[in-house]
């Protein structure tokens, strides 16, 4: 009998491919969510540092142009904060699309991983019928010649 083939195996590798590009994507994704993360991580502890050298230097009596030079740069990391944390929103509604299209392309190459599992399971039963009944015929076929050569 011939070897298995899946009538379906280019639509199977087809999704498979999908699948593993909607991996690919998902995993940039989450790495652009951590790298922005940690931008954020880094600015929140330049603007704590920031924050206790204004005290410094009013518990040490500096000018106050200095003051308020520090009190100018600590507002625009407030922003730059605010507007990581938009970024960092932004990422997370990409990501979680990017798990959605993964979910969907894995859910596909499911349902066609299972369509040749049973294809299989098909062939081999009637490859099975098919040998049993070989089996069957040259049993039945030894058997009336060796009843013929009794006679």
């Amino acid at each position: 009998m011939n070897k298995f083939v899946f009538k379906l195996e280019p639509l199977f590798e087809y999704r498979e491919r999908l699948k593993e590009l909607s991996q690919k994507e998902f995993g940039e994704a989450l790495k652009r969510l951590e790298d922005e993360e940690t931008k954020l991580s880094d600015l929140k502890g330049l603007y704590k540092k920031s924050s206790s050298d204004i005290d410094a230097l009013k518990e040490n009596g500096a000018p106050f142009d200095e003051i308020e030079l520090y009190y100018s740069y600590v507002v625009g990391l407030k922003r730059h904060i605010a507007g990581q944390e938009q970024c960092i929103a932004e990422c997370r509604r990409s990501l979680e699309a990017k798990r959605g299209e993964l979910l969907e392309a894995s859910k596909k190459t499911k349902v066609m991983e299972i369509m040749k599992e049973k294809s299989r399971l098909s062939y081999n039963e009637k490859a099975n019928k098919d040998e049993q009944k070989a089996t069957d015929d040259l049993t039945t076929s030894r058997f009336k010649r060796g009843a013929g050569d009794e006679k």
